[in-house]
């Protein structure tokens, strides 16, 4: 198994039990971006085996003050996790229009499970599972 395979299952692991941690860990995962990152990693991941913590404060802060350099969808996927775990503030107009249409439907897929909807996720093409 290798570091981002790992990482994936420990974060999966922590955020067991809560759809709404579930969720925001899941969105993650499938955009794939923040959970490779390693300024994401060293900022916002405290890796415990069995679980990879996410500290969202920090990942909030980070994002916030400029330590996470990333272009508007990038972003706009993270305050959306943010707000589904950690209830930190969106503005879900500008952070939806500038997702494209698979981001967009993992975003759909996350507020479904955060609803305590696991499988929404099973439609989802292209994704890790």
């Amino acid at each position: 198994m290798n570091h981002h395979d790992l990482i994936i299952e420990a974060a999966r692991s922590w955020a067991h039990g809560s759809y709404p941690m579930e969720a925001a860990v899941e969105l993650l995962i499938h955009h794939g971006t923040w959970l490779r990152r390693s300024d994401f990693q060293t900022l916002a991941v405290d890796l415990d085996e069995p679980f990879a913590v996410i500290d969202w404060q920090a990942a909030h802060d980070a994002l916030t003050f400029g330590h996470l350099p990333c272009s508007p969808g990038e972003a706009a996927m993270l305050r959306i996790a943010l707000s589904i775990a950690h209830a930190a503030p969106v503005e879900l107009g500008p952070a939806l229009t500038s997702l494209d249409t698979t981001n967009l439907g993992y975003v759909v897929a996350a507020v479904r499970h955060a609803n305590g909807n696991r499988a929404a996720w099973l439609p989802i093409q292209g994704g890790p599972a």
